[in-house]
């Protein structure tokens, strides 16, 4: 049961026979919310399965267009974005953005590189280099990684890799504009 302090009110109780009436008033006042707050809740449970519902083709639809473009702009790297990593359309740019990914060299994995770097933490000045490379629940921090020189993450067995990676922006007003 729950407890609540209520301010005083003009309506006085005199009784225990008015105070038992009150608690069963405020019992089914509080049963009706609970109904209003169900009803409410499924309302927007319904509404939301059926925009979901709605919405799966478009996802799909939109899933399809954007392979579609990436495999166009990455068939025609070379003929369209020579000169230039993105290219402005009427409703949107299609471009390459430089993106680096930390990869293991050969022979490494992620599970070695961790132990190279533990390796690493018996000398303090390697410790000072390495230690911030290391999360408490023993994983590589692989963002740190990323910031060593390259002499230092091939000594634990890393390097940053490079590529191109596909992206497109809308521009909305352009279709606000054609929707109006």
């Amino acid at each position: 049961m729950s407890r609540r302090k209520k301010p005083m009110s003009a309506h006085t109780i005199a009784s225990l026979d008015a105070a038992d009436a009150a608690l069963l008033e405020l019992a089914k006042i509080d049963r009706e919310v609970q109904l209003l707050e169900l009803a409410m809740n499924e309302e927007i449970a319904s509404a939301k399965a059926k925009a979901d519902a709605q919405a799966a083709p478009l996802r799909e639809r939109r899933a399809l267009l954007e392979a579609a473009l990436s495999a166009f702009a990455t068939a025609s790297k070379d003929e369209l974005f020579k000169k230039k990593k993105s290219r402005a359309l009427l409703h949107g740019v299609l471009g390459f953005r430089a993106s680096s990914k930390l990869t293991t060299l050969a022979g490494f994995s992620w599970a070695k590189v961790l132990v190279a770097i533990q390796d690493m933490g018996t000398s303090l000045e390697d410790w000072a280099i390495f230690g911030s490379c290391v999360r408490p629940k023993y994983e590589v921090d692989k963002e740190a990684v990323k910031k060593l020189p390259e002499n230092e993450m091939a000594r634990i067995g890393c390097k940053v890799k490079s590529e191109d990676e596909f992206f497109y922006e809308l521009k909305a007003e352009t279709v606000a504009e054609q929707a109006a």
